[in-house]
């Protein structure tokens, strides 16, 4: 890799989590830059972190290059990514620039993972799922240790703080795959998709068979064979009337992210049937994925990272809960 300085770009900036992601680069006191399509909010945005900024749609070649000339890593928070994920993947496949994004969308760690070689070859991280899946895989590493032979994985994941118009956006994508399994390896359809009770501390919450991302991001890292995914949101009050994507907000308040916390519970079963359980108490999740995804761009920028595709456990296994503020796990007894 040619020489760089220790320098991040964002990419969607001025957009709901990507100012929240913008504003903790800047608490941080990292050097970066950001980057959008739309030329206003991206330029006003710039001004307030005085900071750098380029204004360029995702399909202009020049204009990537240009923007991570000097770069050491890219956060892309531009959903849905099923329209940003491939060209920013690219451009940094061609700039030599680690690769991160925020990304709940299962065909996006798909791309990640095809672009292996070329990952590798261009001797840069590729991580897709850099956000909430950070504690979740880190959680999933940690339990895989306890037991020989990890063999089934199951995960609820409650998620508390609403939606972003974005996230609305992307969940069309996330559903339209159905109800995925991995089941001996093989990503299925799950032939037979019921609800589960999972405990999150003192609560104990019905969770619905949903594909969170585990089933490729969690056997990444572990490489367990069997893995179901569950999920329950919870909405603040002045989220639940009348919500409709024609007059849903940017995102939840400021006071509507502090109300609730995300929880993400895990249980793991070995071959001689032994189980383990942990969960992950977190911050709500418009907080917790900018503290996850910067955490993981500042050990990049620290020269911290694994050549080629690699999720959040590949890459870092538990420890790197350590670097997320406010986020702390809990084996169970």
């Amino acid at each position: 890799m040619r020489s760089k300085r220790n320098k991040l770009l964002i990419y969607g900036a001025a957009g709901y989590t990507g100012q929240i992601i913008a504003a903790r680069a800047k608490a941080l006191n990292l050097d970066f830059e950001i980057a959008g399509r739309n030329p206003y909010k991206t330029q006003q945005l710039a001004e307030e972190l005085s900071v750098n900024y380029h204004v360029f749609d995702v399909e202009t070649e020049y204009a990537w290059q240009k923007a991570l000339q000097d770069k050491q890593v890219l956060i892309n928070a531009a959903g849905p990514f099923k329209y940003t994920g491939e060209q920013a993947m690219k451009a940094c496949l061609k700039a030599g620039v680690h690769y991160l994004d925020i990304s709940a969308e299962m065909e996006t760690y798909r791309l990640a993972e095809s672009l292996d070689e070329e990952a590798k070859a261009a001797a840069i991280q590729i991580i897709s799922g850099a956000g909430l899946f950070v504690s979740y895989d880190a959680l999933v590493v940690h339990l895989s240790k306890l037991v020989a032979e990890p063999n089934s994985l199951k995960v609820g994941f409650r998620h508390y703080g609403g939606f972003s118009r974005g996230s609305v956006l992307s969940s069309k994508n996330i559903a339209a795959l159905g109800t995925l399994i991995r089941r001996n390896g093989d990503i299925i359809d799950n032939p037979d998709p019921r609800p589960r009770v999972f405990s999150f501390g003192d609560e104990k919450v019905e969770c619905m068979p949903t594909p969170l991302g585990g089933i490729i991001l969690s056997y990444k890292s572990t490489g367990i064979p069997n893995i179901e995914e569950f999920f329950s949101l919870k909405l603040p009050a002045s989220e639940l009337p009348n919500i409709t994507l024609e007059n849903l907000p940017d995102g939840p308040t400021i006071q509507e992210r502090a109300a609730g916390r995300n929880g993400i519970a895990a249980e793991i079963t070995g071959r001689n049937g032994k189980v383990v359980k942990a969960w992950v108490d977190a911050p709500s999740g418009y907080d917790f994925t900018p503290l996850s995804v910067v955490a993981v761009a500042y050990r990049v920028l620290n020269n911290d990272f694994k050549v080629g595709y690699q999720s959040p456990g590949s890459a870092y296994g538990e420890d790197i809960l350590q670097d997320i503020p406010n986020t702390f796990l809990f084996d169970t007894i």
